[in-house]
Formats: structure tokens, sequence, C-alpha cells
């Protein structure tokens, strides 16, 4: 299963990762946690939201935009849980 995971998925992950770090750190009061922190911490979300998915089966490795979609989906939640528990 995660031996089954290319070099285009994790390049994938990565772009979307970086994207979405970097477009939804402004979006959240208070400017997020600077480019820097946004970035990975969209990387960060981009990979666990992906390989995770990959490990249950949810998604397989040649379904490229199933893969954006579970990064994507992985890199929002991860960025609005530390948001939550940054406002606390």
């Amino acid at each position: 299963m995660i031996e089954d995971v290319t070099l285009l998925t994790l390049l994938i992950y990565a772009v979307i990762g970086i994207l979405l770090g970097l477009l939804l750190g402004p979006l959240l009061k208070g400017g997020g946690f600077g480019w820097f922190g946004n970035l990975c911490l969209g990387l960060l979300g981009a990979f666990l939201g992906g390989l995770i998915l990959t490990l249950t089966s949810h998604v397989t490795d040649n379904h490229l935009i199933m893969n954006a979609a579970a990064a994507a989906g992985g890199c929002i939640l991860l960025t609005l849980i530390v948001a939550i528990f940054k406002r606390r």
C-alpha cells in the first residue's frame, strides 16, 4: 500500500500543500501563521491527508484527481484544526 505511492503522487501532495497552505493563511483571522508556517502546515496536512487515505484504501495511487482531493482535504482540515487550537 504505502510502497505503491509514486514520485508523481508525492509531487502532487507537495504542490497542493504549498498552494493551499499559502492561500489559506490569509483567510484565517489574524493572517494565519506567517508565510513559512502556512507553507509547512499546508505541506504537512497534504501529506497526512493523502497518505492516510491511501493507507486506508480510500484512494489508490493511480487516481491523480482523488490524490489531489485527498491532499487538499488534509491540508484544509489540519489548517482549521490548528487555527482553532491557536485561538484558545
